[in-house]
């Protein structure tokens, strides 16, 4: 099912390149099996890290794996926008970013 929901999402946004109306991407909450992984932890850890609060205050509401790495989204407590990790399977990070306007961090 899961492998599923990736396909239609990347569809989606490969339908994207051609036409020019809005493409809805769907959330997809992680799994248990998903939060024990190296990727899913190194990336709450370093959001964590990089706003000053615990990793218990990580609220994850997107999670997408693919072969090549994983991205998670969440929102940490005060924040106005959600933040964005990229990181390696093997949990090596390679960016975290902040996705709404620096000017109200």
């Amino acid at each position: 099912m899961r492998a599923v929901l990736i396909s239609a999402v990347a569809f989606a946004a490969l339908a994207g390149c051609v036409d020019t109306a809005p493409v809805a991407v769907t959330s997809i909450a992680p799994t248990a099996a998903d939060r024990a992984t190296p990727a899913y932890q190194a990336c709450v850890g370093a959001i964590a890290r990089q706003t000053g609060n615990r990793t218990a205050d990580v609220s994850v509401f997107n999670y997408l794996f693919s072969e090549a790495g994983t991205q998670v989204e969440a929102t940490i407590p005060g924040a106005t926008a959600p933040w964005r990790c990229l990181a390696s399977n093997d949990g090596t990070v390679e960016e975290v970013m902040f996705t709404g306007s620096e000017g109200s961090l």
